[in-house]
């Protein structure tokens, strides 16, 4: 089983859960951690180790943070440090959370679930500015 934790500032972790849970329904191993205002790093770290607690005995461990080197992202780092069955992954988006989930829903073993995860998040990422550049572009595909 590959438990899935995600882990932020503010309400990250149980904004991006629930989000990925209204799209996907109820998720096994699935634990969101808030990193709130007003709490220390003690605490931070306290809740860090009661969520791993829970998934000690999980064969692989990915924990999705909002960003590189913040408090829960460093925390999360230290606390898996020679860990070879955790992943920490930074710059979490909804697109690669429900992807990552649907995929491990479906049997994905660790290798294809953490292969293109990174990517998948890239793929998630772009803009949409008007129509009418939207058109200019369709019509430069076609070209």
């Amino acid at each position: 089983m590959t438990g899935i934790i995600v882990i932020g500032h503010g309400h990250f972790g149980t904004g991006l859960a629930s989000a990925a849970e209204l799209i996907l329904g109820k998720q096994e191993d699935f634990q969101a951690v808030d990193f709130q205002d007003g709490e220390t790093k003690t605490e931070l770290e306290a809740k860090a180790q009661e969520v791993l607690r829970q998934f000690e005995n999980a064969e692989h461990l990915l924990i999705f943070c909002d960003l590189l080197s913040g408090s829960p992202f460093n925390t999360m780092a230290a606390a898996t440090m020679g860990q070879e069955r955790c992943r920490v992954v930074y710059g979490t988006n909804l697109g690669m959370l429900v992807e990552t989930l649907m995929n491990r829903n479906l049997g994905s073993d660790w290798e294809e679930l953490t292969s293109e995860l990174v990517q998948s998040g890239k793929d998630q990422v772009g803009m949409l500015s008007s129509r009418e550049d939207a058109e200019e572009e369709k019509d430069e595909d076609w070209d």
